[in-house]
């Protein structure tokens, strides 16, 4: 695991979170009309997951700056993501999502294998 990016692999996720909650933010008509999807009855409940996104993506770029020191925001944005598939999946047995939030879903859990990876390999470093 020594020869992986993490900063890198940081960066990336921070950038598809943030194109990922501005594609909601400005597009979410023409996301939800392409897919059949029924908007809900207020704007809200799309632009606030939306922008919680959007601001899991900056808090990806500041742990790409210094990993092993921002490790506590590793664990948080790692609960985000579990957070998330997991309401997902609830809801996909339960009641049902549209096919679109399961591929996010499925993303987001490629970031919590991540994010773990991060956490064992930071136990075997030391802080300077």
């Amino acid at each position: 695991m020594t020869n992986f990016n993490f900063p890198l692999g940081f960066r990336i996720a921070g950038v598809y979170d943030v194109l990922l909650g501005l594609s909601f933010v400005f597009f979410y008509q023409n996301i939800y009309q392409i897919l059949e999807i029924t908007l809900p009855h207020h704007a809200g409940y799309i632009f606030v997951p939306a922008l919680f996104v959007m601001c899991g993506g900056v808090g990806e770029f500041l742990i790409a700056e210094n990993p092993l020191r921002n490790i506590d925001l590793v664990v948080v944005r790692l609960l985000m993501k579990l957070s998330f598939a997991s309401a997902i999946l609830f809801c996909y047995f339960t009641i049902g999502v549209p096919a679109l939030f399961l591929v996010i879903s499925a993303l987001s859990i490629v970031g919590v294998i991540k994010n773990l990876a991060f956490i064992k390999w930071a136990k075997t470093q030391t802080i300077s």
